[in-house]
């Protein structure tokens, strides 16, 4: 198994982790991370077999990647301090 497939069999793991397991919030946003991770892991991997030196890709998912978490950083704490919880079922309509 090559280092591609293994990325993309995390891939998987990680997107079915986040479908299923979504109580709270902070479970999501560690499985959101993990997810942009393994595809900047995947684009670094496929630009270094294919002999492209192009690493912007890489650069960009980083960059998307550090404000998915100050964003859910700041979501988690925001709705800790309003709701006493992380949990995602505490979430309704009727109270933002």
């Amino acid at each position: 198994m090559n280092l591609t497939s293994l990325l993309i069999l995390m891939f998987i793991m990680s997107t079915i982790i986040l479908l299923t397991k979504n109580n709270h919030l902070l479970m999501a946003l560690l499985t959101l991370e993990a997810i942009t991770l393994i595809l900047m892991m995947t684009a670094s991997s496929v630009s270094m077999q294919t002999n492209m030196m192009n690493m912007l890709l890489s650069i960009l998912i980083l960059t998307l990647g550090a404000c998915e978490a100050s964003m859910g950083l700041s979501l988690l704490v925001n709705m800790t301090r309003k709701t006493g919880s992380d949990m995602i079922k505490n979430l309704s309509m009727n109270s933002c």
